[in-house]
């Protein structure tokens, strides 16, 4: 059911952008959004609450996002919470985001590193990527200190790993192995 809202929801604020041509900034705001909620965890749950009617909700989102997010996004959300879909917001954004990246060709890619990434490593990786794959690359650098040291890539439920760890597990099963 979730998935089907969301997806249903999704195309339908991103075959308004594309009619608009404002799918860039669509998804720009659709971002801006998705951030303010999940960083005001309380405001989220107030838009969930079916005890807060349609319009103090509506009233609290065009308060908060007046001349931060065009009115074509404030009115899709005004519709969400007309339907009380607000709780799939965030899956409504994360299909839309997949919507967009496969319309515009972007191929989101999590780079999982022991230390964070500078920008010129990301621009390379980047470059690399982009020239193997033949799409854009979008990369979002995760750091996890118990990889020891490489990289390990995630992308379209593929994981590339050529992590220190790995090697490391590889090398002491083929010595256990071995007697």
């Amino acid at each position: 059911m979730a998935e089907l809202v969301s997806k249903r929801y999704a195309l339908s604020i991103f075959e308004a952008g594309l009619e608009l041509e404002k799918l860039d900034i669509f998804n720009k705001e659709l971002k801006y959004l998705d951030e303010v909620l999940k960083a005001e965890k309380d405001f989220f749950e107030i838009l969930k609450n079916p005890r807060i009617s349609k319009d103090e909700k509506k009233s609290l989102i065009t308060e908060i996002f007046r001349g931060r997010l065009s009115q074509e996004v404030i009115n899709f959300f005004y519709i969400i919470i007309d339907k009380r879909r607000e709780k799939f917001i965030f899956d409504i954004i994360r299909e839309y985001q997949s919507i967009y990246n496969e319309y515009n060709n972007i191929l989101k890619v999590e780079a999982v590193t022991a230390i964070q990434m500078d920008e010129k490593a990301k621009e390379k990786l980047k470059l690399v990527l982009e020239n193997k794959l033949g799409k854009k690359v979008d990369i979002i650098n995760k750091v996890d200190k118990s990889i020891i040291g490489g990289v390990l890539l995630k992308m379209e439920g593929k994981i590339i790993d050529s992590t220190i760890r790995s090697q490391l597990k590889k090398l002491e099963n083929l010595i256990t192995n071995v007697h």
